[in-house]
């Protein structure tokens, strides 16, 4: 290319680094168009090369695809007395690999190298078609306090009893503010969705052992990091290609983890609750939940229409704590079914054995909870796939959902 390159260039305690830095300052040849930290900056700058060492963590192959599809190329730099290092840049997929002992006028001379095969205007090559994850992904979600996790727990495991032999479920605690799955289940805080990365976009581990047994046969358990601290480590991207991986593998996996879809800035390089967000944005299928109150079809009306600027996706609405009396309910179903694009309607009770079974960590007993929820399940299930990615028409309601159970 005839104009000099910009870099992107990953600052890193690496000697090579500075100098490279200073070099390039003093003697041109390429021009430093950003010193990046975070992953997510590499996607959001414009340049022409990412220079990297093979010690950033960031540097996965994802993150070379990614960068790949926007016409960039990837220069990664390694110690020459750790072979290893090199072999991970070539396999991640790096355009070109150059010892960091080289100096800094070889380094200058391999980022115009890759620049001139790819540029910023260059199209990048048709990449070969990956096979599309037969699982579904749904994404439960609706606001803070309304119980997505018990119905996501319930949804999951109803699911997987209903799998055929051989295939399976994953539940996924994605949320971002208040993990709570493996604390409702009694399971382990380890292994959790750090390790399932790890596997994904590192090669270390693998996803089976990534995930914990279910309380019922075909459901395996993902939990959410151990706090809301520990999620700024982790990037929206690597979320969803661990999700796009355990689709290849399992019938469905249900996510826990969009109860704020808010797009707010941040100190940080990207907004926040952004892993929701992309995981509405992959779903094929979203269930939003409410309390049955007025703020809280106030916050699912909010929640859905964040969701529709992200996807197409249908729609199943949950009225949890639903009150028995029939005028209430079909107040409610009247509301929902007028304001918002559902293609169902279910509304499950109050029930004491929820408390009891989140108190033990098992499954709710059956009773009121279970009957009415196992319509979420069936509604789910009859979503097709011919039918996802488009609003379906106006919500039928059995009668049946509308009238209180009778005392049992």
């Amino acid at each position: 290319m005839s104009r000099e390159p910009e870099v992107a260039l990953v600052f890193t305690p690496d000697p090579w680094v500075e100098d490279l830095h200073r070099h390039l300052s003093d003697h041109g040849g390429a021009r430093v168009r950003s010193l990046l930290i975070e992953q997510a900056a590499a996607l959001d700058e414009t340049y022409d090369v990412l220079v990297a060492g093979h010690r950033w963590p960031g540097l996965t192959a994802g993150l070379v695809d990614d960068l790949h599809a926007r016409g960039r190329s990837v220069l990664g730099v390694h110690a020459v007395d750790e072979p290893a290092g090199r072999e991970h840049l070539r396999a991640i997929g790096c355009d070109a690999t150059i010892d960091a002992d080289a100096g800094a006028d070889a380094i200058v001379r391999a980022v115009r190298e890759v620049a001139g095969r790819r540029g910023r205007d260059a199209e990048p090559a048709p990449a070969a078609p990956a096979a599309p994850p037969q699982g579904r992904l749904v994404v439960t979600g609706g606001g803070a306090g309304a119980g997505c996790t018990e119905l996501a727990v319930h949804l999951a495991a109803g699911l997987a009893s209903g799998c055929a032999p051989g295939s399976s479920v994953v539940l996924l605690d994605a949320d971002e503010t208040a993990p709570a799955v493996a604390q409702r289940l009694g399971l382990a805080p380890e292994p959790n969705v750090r390790d399932l990365i790890d596997a994904v976009e590192h090669g270390r581990g693998d996803r089976a052992g990534a995930l914990a047994v279910g309380p019922v046969r075909g459901l395996l358990v993902a939990a959410g990091l151990p706090s809301a601290r520990a999620w700024p480590q982790v990037r929206p991207g690597e979320v969803v290609r661990v999700v796009d991986a355990l689709r290849r593998d399992h019938a469905f996996v249900v996510a826990d983890g969009g109860a704020h879809l808010d797009d707010l800035p941040t100190r940080e390089s990207r907004a926040r609750f952004a892993t929701a967000r992309a995981l509405v944005a992959a779903a094929d299928a979203l269930v939003a939940v409410a309390d049955a109150s007025p703020h809280g079809l106030t916050r699912i009306a909010a929640w859905v229409a964040h969701a529709r600027d992200l996807t197409a996706a249908p729609v199943v609405a949950v009225v949890n704590r639903a009150p028995s009396a029939r005028f209430r309910r079909g107040e409610l179903y009247a509301e929902i079914a007028r304001a918002l694009p559902v293609e169902e309607i279910v509304f499950v009770p109050h029930d004491p054995r929820v408390a009891v079974a989140a108190w033990d960590g098992e499954r709710v007993a059956r009773g009121p909870f279970t009957r009415a929820a196992d319509g979420l399940v069936a509604s789910v299930r009859r979503l097709r796939p011919g039918r996802l990615g488009a609003v379906g028409p106006e919500p039928t309601l059995d009668v049946a959902t509308v009238l209180p159970e009778p005392a049992r």
